[in-house]
């Protein structure tokens, strides 16, 4: 057995200069925790180190598939994942290190906490379980030594661990190697007993057991051996919780014997409503029950009270009535218009300077954009910075107008607002590119969104500081004037951002987040577009432009001062069509946006490399069309479309001619596929605010839902033998699954099958799709830990073709997929269904036929994909209050 240095030696030498662990901090039943240097990015980490054993049983690919989902989960109470791998042949995964102590630490010295203190922790870790349970994930291992205590809160550490080790290990070996998924003395007793149907409510009996032993000072059973302890978890009842703390409120001690439960059914069933049912008792008195007391009168000279007691009602009554009454409509009327560049192409993201004399703005195509500068009145129009060939989109001027910030690639530059050198400020991470950024009102400072984080770049060259946690998705970000607010959208970021799914409509919100940390908010729905969020003057209003009621428009929400929306929404305009908005003074500046994708439709070459100048359209319509697919028997084409000003289904001849309505909901709905028999269509449906996969008998009769989920399931795609779906979770997990249609409107439980991105089947036993870390062509087998093969991987040269959508010829014997070079003009390869070298069959030379969408299909002699035309100008309007 090494002797610890010798470990930490071995360790330091397998992380190869990315981390550097300086010493031991403990080590429990799974793993070893050592305090380490991030060396990339000067911070100091926590690195758990698997034991040798069970990194061996349960294998690294498998392990750091599962733990992936802890790295998704954003929440200010929960310590988030920054990374994981395996090192020298022992897993790990790193946290950020918490200066404090653990809540094992704490009641080891003090036993028991006072109620209310104990009361808010609780909540804490309720509402952090409340947000992941409505993701699918359960921890399983609730306890004090996983939550850490930083300053007045907590924060629950190692979510997932007991997952991944659960699902990557088989229950013989779990014995053998004496894992202890769980503690005994805070199992659940369907964990007692092994159930393997273990859900959320095991957590909620878990924080049942916590906070019993918070406020008891001792958990329900202490005392006992290990096998007693689980034993007692199944078949006896613990001592009220006021036999150890008398005086505790009854609707605590209710709550808390509820979580306590032997079955999950007579346990609270959501932990929101645990949450619901413990948040009023998280004051100084309300987890105490009531005391008798006598009042003794306050003797005062009635002469003097009354007069400023009704002069205080009359204050209080004017400042509500000022309240009620100031934010009854909207704050701002649109005048007068003008448009204000007329180029073709693409002008988006325009930025008024804050003396309203001139305006910044991208300008470009979906994959090239430039910033440019030109006055408000008109005149010469002048490139921000002609030293880079970046993509350079989002401008922002700096509060005194002198400097202008923009996103460029991947990470975030300054330039002299008149032009000049464009200066990198914020650069990538971890493989994550910077998403959104936005000055500081005082200048000093720069908020930007990396991952799931908004972090704070003050502008002096000290570190960025982490501020709070939000949605992965997350852009368009603006910083509250005078405040410590900054609001973002929240999903669909590709909806703003060039690039292949720039204009899509597909929803997002708009969320609130407190720059020196706290919980989000989310002041609009998920089942609208919502984008370009921006404050008024006083900080005290937000504008943004969202498709609510049909076309892009502008509206308006009161913010109050904790950041919560008050009073309703109010729309500003009429049939806008704006897709980003900049207010200053008396003016307003906005893109209007069109586009229209139809269906063209290619022989496939049957050698030689074709040109797009053969293709012919198969629509021509102002509408939008994201995905084509032809039906088995080569009859029907299935698409979806924005005719209605949401997505709709259609059905039509493959070679053109009328079409047929199939799908008009009243949100959107995506990606249609016809079953072999022509009789059931499946497809994404925005039903519930998230993607879910749906089926729709044509023949009539209910909507099947396949899946009802928080995920983002999406692209289904029919086995050939017409008994499954298979399709993939949008999210950055982009885990596969497959459904079985057990019955009519019937399907079973989605089974994970792994990662990859949109796949289809190449026979009923195995699908192709996108594999990811590295990007390749792969087939996985769909049975239960099926194994993976790699038909083909691009090399490191930037002249190998990154495939972006794989589809399986008709006769299985090729795949073919699509890809885009760096100038964003796509072609169409195929490599040998049994793996080989890519061969090219179509370029698009003509940047007047531009396909930007990754997505296609093909029948049994045509590619067919659509074709877009995206345009968009600066318009003026002139604003006044009402």
């Amino acid at each position: 057995m090494l002797a610890p240095m010798d470990r930490v030696d071995q360790l330091n030498a397998s992380f190869e200069g990315k981390y550097r662990i300086e010493r031991e901090l403990g080590s429990g039943g799974m793993a070893t925790v050592y305090l380490a240097e991030d060396l990339k990015h000067h911070r100091r980490v926590a690195i758990k180190v698997l034991r040798d054993d069970l990194s061996a049983s349960v294998g690294a690919e498998r392990f750091l598939r599962e733990i992936e989902i802890a790295a998704h989960l954003q929440h200010p109470n929960i310590l988030p994942l920054l990374d994981s791998g395996e090192a020298g042949g022992r897993l790990f995964y790193v946290m950020p290190f918490v200066e404090g102590q653990s809540l094992r630490e704490r009641l080891t010295r003090e036993h028991e906490l006072p109620v209310s203190e104990a009361v808010r922790l609780i909540v804490e870790i309720v509402d952090a379980l409340a947000y992941a349970h409505a993701r699918g994930v359960v921890h399983r291992d609730i306890k004090p030594d996983n939550v850490m205590l930083s300053g007045r809160h907590g924060l629950i550490a190692d979510f997932g661990v007991a997952r991944a080790i659960s699902n990557a290990t088989n229950p013989s070996q779990i014995t053998s190697l004496g894992v202890a998924l769980g503690t005994p003395a805070y199992m659940s007793p369907e964990q007692a007993t092994a159930d393997p149907s273990v859900d959320h409510r095991t957590d909620i009996y878990a924080v049942g057991v916590l906070a019993y032993e918070l406020i008891a000072g001792t958990v329900p059973f202490a005392g006992m051996s290990p096998q007693k302890v689980l034993a007692a978890h199944v078949m006896e009842t613990p001592a009220p919780l006021s036999k150890h703390r008398p005086g505790i409120s009854p609707a605590l001690e209710q709550a808390v014997m509820q979580c306590l439960a032997k079955k999950p059914a007579d346990r609270w069933q959501r932990t929101d409503d645990l949450l619901a049912a413990l948040e009023p008792l998280a004051t100084p008195t309300a987890g105490m029950a009531p005391t008798s007391a006598r009042l003794e009168p306050v003797r005062v000279r009635r002469t003097r009270l009354v007069p400023l007691a009704i002069a205080a009602l009359v204050i209080v009554a004017g400042a509500f009535a000022y309240q009620s009454t100031r934010h009854t409509g909207p704050s701002l009327v649109f005048g007068a218009s003008s448009q204000l560049t007329t180029d073709a192409g693409l002008q988006i993201h325009p930025a008024l300077s804050p003396d309203g004399k001139l305006v910044a703005y991208a300008a470009g195509t979906s994959s090239r954009m430039r910033i440019f500068i030109q006055p408000f009145g008109g005149g010469r129009v002048i490139p921000l910075s002609d030293d880079t060939t970046a993509l350079q989109y989002d401008p922002r001027w700096s509060a005194d107008g002198t400097q202008i910030l923009a996103l460029t690639n991947d990470g975030v530059s300054i330039a002299p607002a008149l032009g000049g050198v464009m200066r990198p400020v914020v650069a990538p991470a971890g493989g994550l590119r910077v998403r959104a950024a936005d000055w500081s009102p005082d200048g000093k400072e720069i908020a930007f969104v990396r991952g799931d984080s908004l972090l704070v770049q003050p502008l002096d060259g000290t570190p960025a500081r982490f501020a709070t946690t939000g949605p992965f998705d997350m852009s368009a970000c603006r910083w509250q004037p005078g405040g410590r607010l900054v609001a973002c959208v929240a999903g669909n970021s590709e909806a703003s951002r060039p690039g292949f799914g720039f204009g899509n409509i597909a929803p997002s919100a708009i969320v609130l987040l407190p720059v020196d940390g706290g919980t989000m908010r989310e002041i609009t729905d998920r089942k609208s577009l919502h984008q370009s969020p921006v404050w008024s003057a006083d900080g005290q209003r937000l504008y943004y432009i969202s498709d609510h009621d049909g076309t892009r428009d502008i509206y308006e929400r009161v913010i109050g001062r904790g950041g919560d929306a008050s009073g309703p929404e109010m729309r500003l305009t009429t049939g806008l069509n704006a897709h980003s908005l900049s207010v200053a003074g008396s003016h307003a500046v906005y893109s209007v946006y069109s586009a229209r994708a139809n269906i063209w439709g290619l022989p496939i070459p049957a050698s030689g490399v074709a040109s797009v100048e053969g293709a012919t359209a198969l629509t021509n319509a102002a509408q939008t069309i994201e995905s084509v697919q032809p039906s088995t028997d080569g009859k029907w084409l299935v698409f979806d479309a924005t005719r209605s000003g949401r997505s709709d289904l259609y059905r039509m001849p493959s070679n053109g001619g009328a079409d047929e309505r199939l799908v008009h909901e009243s949100f959107d709905v995506f990606v249609p596929a016809l079953s072999p028999d022509g009789r059931l269509l499946a497809y994404h449906s925005w039903r519930s605010g998230t993607r879910d996969i749906e089926v729709k008998p044509l023949d009539g009769g209910p909507v099947e839902l396949v899946t009802s989920s928080p995920g983002q399931e999406s692209y289904p795609k029919w086995s050939p033998d017409g008994r499954s779906l298979v399709f993939y979770d949008q999210q950055l997990t982009a885990q596969m699954f497959v459904a079985e249609r057990t019955g009519a409107g019937r399907w079973s439980k989605p089974r994970d099958i792994g990662i990859g991105i949109k796949p289809s089947w190449i026979s009923n036993s195995e699908v192709v799709s996108v594999g990811v870390d590295p990007v390749s062509v792969r087939v996985t087998a769909v049975t239960q830990g099926g194994r993976s093969r790699t038909l083909y991987a691009p090399s490191t040269d930037p002249a190998d073709p990154r495939p972006e959508l794989v589809v399986p010829s008709v006769d299985r014997k090729w795949v073919f997929f699509k890809t885009h070079d760096t100038q964003g003009r796509a072609s169409f390869w195929r490599v040998p269904a049994a793996g080989g070298t890519p061969q090219l069959l179509v370029e698009f030379p003509n940047p007047l036929r531009r396909s930007n969408r990754p997505d296609f299909s093909v029948d049994a002699s045509r590619f067919l994909f659509t074709i877009e035309d995206q345009q968009s100008n600066i318009w003026a309007a002139d604003i006044a209050k009402p």
